[in-house]
């Protein structure tokens, strides 16, 4: 699978966990650790999301992607942090996210 493919089926899985969350809001009580787990699935995967994007930006022309390197970057630096405080340290190791 190339990454244009890796990139849209990671992104068919963000939808379909966001998807998923959304369903559980028509009962919040019953539902509000689920939610928040899958919340927090749905920050794993736009994690896993950006590291494809940085596979992507590294194939591409150094001098045309600096700019979008940096910001990819950032976001997952930010995604770590957020992550990682959340108590998800070890799974971003397991996964190799971190």
């Amino acid at each position: 699978m190339d990454i244009k493919e890796k990139m849209e089926s990671k992104w068919e899985e963000i939808v379909a966990t966001k998807n998923e969350r959304e369903a559980l809001f028509e009962n919040f009580e019953d539902n509000k650790d689920r939610i928040s787990e899958l919340h927090f699935e749905v920050e794993i995967k736009q994690l896993q999301y950006m590291f494809l994007k940085r596979e992507q930006l590294a194939e591409l022309d150094p001098d045309n992607v600096t700019g979008a390197e940096k910001i990819n970057e950032t976001c997952i630096e930010l995604s770590q942090k957020k992550l990682i405080e959340n108590g998800y340290e070890e799974r971003l190791k397991r996964e190799g996210l971190s």
